[in-house]
């Protein structure tokens, strides 16, 4: 685009349109006579600097056309995964808490997989609706260290419901759960323990190959643990939830 075009297109936009660009840094900006991303462009960076940061001087050089973020080809494997989600309604019982620790582990594994690692640890927590002033509240949280680094949804859900099981305390009104994939390696590099000989391994990764494989042919949680299985009572509500008008067909708006 020609620079005379760029110029009068940038100083159409508003200021506050940037990315990164916030409520009060746009009223700020605003106050300073910079009103426009072609004002913020020709502003000096040391000023912005001085002013807002070098979070805000890197965003000015870059409308400069001067690279100062770089863009990553392949996004570096995640040192930890969290799994978890608000209730969409309180829970009591023991049982119905342990089929949302195993659904969120199999969400959790399920990148574990993706990128090719396996976790040495699993931590499980629990807590109580915060906000719900009149009712007793508790949380905790459990780390269970594993034998050998595994990507197995059985081991891991095997560790997090034992550790769940010490920390679960009858009589409260659980609003939240989740788990913690921890010391996450290389599932390709590992150090195997004296007596292992490769073969459960192996088995370990044909089963999970079938899971993930079945899931993604016939939909989500198809094939699922045993201990997931039950009311889902404890699921999220989506009432209010955005349409998905660029992935379901079903969600296209429709004019008349």
């Amino acid at each position: 685009m020609p620079a005379g075009e760029l110029s009068e297109l940038l100083s159409s936009i508003d200021v506050g349109e940037v990315w990164g660009v916030g409520r009060r840094t746009a009223a700020r900006l605003h106050s300073m006579g910079i009103d426009t991303v072609q004002a913020l462009r020709a502003v000096s960076p040391k000023v912005i600097r001085e002013q807002f940061g070098v979070v805000m001087e890197r965003t000015c050089n870059e409308l400069r056309g001067v690279s100062c973020i770089e863009l990553e080809e392949v996004a570096p494997p995640k040192q930890q995964i969290i799994s978890s989600r608000s209730f969409g309604s309180t829970v009591m019982t023991l049982r119905e808490v342990e089929e949302s620790v195993s659904m969120f582990l199999a969400r959790a594994s399920e990148k574990l997989r993706g990128q090719h690692s396996k976790c040495g640890a699993v931590q499980v927590f629990v807590m109580t609706d915060r906000f719900a002033e009149h009712d007793p509240q508790y949380s905790n949280a459990f780390t269970v260290p594993l034998p050998e680094p595994s990507d197995d949804l059985r081991i891991l859900a095997r560790a997090a419901l034992w550790g769940l099981k010490r920390i679960f305390r009858a009589g409260y009104r659980y609003k939240k759960a989740g788990v913690v994939l921890m010391d996450i390696s290389d599932g390709q590099t590992l150090q195997a323990t004296l007596f292992d000989t490769g073969m459960h391994q192996a088995r370990s990764a044909d089963v999970m190959t079938a899971l993930d494989g079945l899931n993604l042919r016939y939909g989500r949680d198809t094939v699922r643990l045993a201990s997931a299985a039950g009311s889902g009572r404890w699921a999220a509500r989506f009432d209010r939830k955005t349409p998905n008008y660029t992935t379901d067909w079903g969600e296209l708006p429709i004019a008349r």
